[in-house]
């Protein structure tokens, strides 16, 4: 009696049962298909406005607020008293000067105003931008 090794099958044998593969692909096309989220239209198209930005806006002067409410020049930290000479000796050396004031979404909105309106008080043209 010749013993039969487990690897050598016979090629008629060989075949591959495709059901339960369709069956799980069929499963994930209806999950798919009741789980999807499908937009809805509102019917009407709104006007929208046409932004302006022919102006490039290249400020000299940034200026940044974090959540702590420190006010950053140049790298380096400030109080909102210190930052008057600084901002001084930045207009002197460019008195077209424009600047960006990047505030913290966590920041205070009294600190952001106060550097806005000391700039203002200098007459500096001022952006103030939300991060």
């Amino acid at each position: 009696m010749a013993r039969r090794s487990r690897t050598s099958i016979p090629d008629e044998d060989t075949e591959l049962n495709m059901t339960p593969m369709l069956d799980v692909v069929f499963i994930l096309l209806i999950f798919f298909i009741v789980t999807s989220v499908f937009v809805k239209t509102p019917g009407v198209d709104p006007f929208k406005p046409v932004a302006d930005t022919k102006k490039d806006w290249k400020p000299s002067i940034l200026i940044a607020v974090n959540a702590a409410n420190e006010i950053w020049i140049d790298k380096q930290p400030y109080d909102l008293e210190e930052i008057r000479p600084i901002i001084l000796s930045m207009r002197d050396e460019n008195p077209k000067a424009e600047a960006i004031i990047n505030a913290d979404k966590d920041s205070e909105v009294g600190v952001v105003m106060s550097v806005q309106e000391m700039m203002q008080d200098l007459g500096i043209v001022t952006r103030v931008g939300a991060e």
